[in-house]
């Protein structure tokens, strides 16, 4: 008999934090960036949806390469909430996470321009790598960089409660 488990924990809290996120850089978008509020709220949905299953794919992916004691404490943080020792690994790859994330938001927030909006901006099939450059320093950018750097401090203040729970 093969059982599975269902980490509905992890799963629960993971849309309570997504709805928490995506409502955080609504309000910086609709702010910042002068979006109406629904269109604040369908930009950061779409980033952060896309965010989140680049997300899970890559843990997949990282944990069917990892050795198996890395894995089982990889597993256990992830679906579990359950943390033994902290190796410096893990800071590196929260780390990593942090800038991949913005960088696929970032790509997420001109997919949703370039869908929504009339006029393409892009015309060719090749991405203008100075075009591309150019682009972070625009007020854009550093608005998604705002938004994404307070979301993820809500995120380490809601995760750490969880550590440290009163029981």
């Amino acid at each position: 008999m093969n059982l599975t488990i269902l980490p509905l924990r992890a799963i629960v809290s993971g849309s309570l934090i997504l709805l928490l996120v995506i409502a955080i850089e609504s309000f910086f978008l609709q702010y910042r960036l002068n979006f109406i509020p629904k269109v604040s709220v369908e930009y950061a949905t779409v980033m952060n949806l896309i965010s989140t299953c680049i997300g899970w794919i890559s843990f997949f992916y990282v944990v069917s390469i990892v050795p198996g004691l890395l894995e089982k404490e990889i597993v256990a943080y992830i679906l579990f909430g359950k943390i033994g020792t902290i190796y410096p690994v893990f800071i590196l790859f929260i780390f990593l996470s942090f800038l991949i994330s913005l960088i696929v938001k970032f790509i997420g927030f001109n997919f949703c321009e370039n869908l929504w909006n009339e006029k393409p901006k892009n015309s060719g099939n090749m991405i203008d790598l100075s075009r591309a450059l150019g682009e972070l320093r625009t007020p854009k950018f550093l608005v998604i960089t705002l938004a994404h750097t307070c979301s993820h401090l809500a995120i380490v203040s809601i995760l750490f409660l969880q550590r440290f729970e009163l029981t």
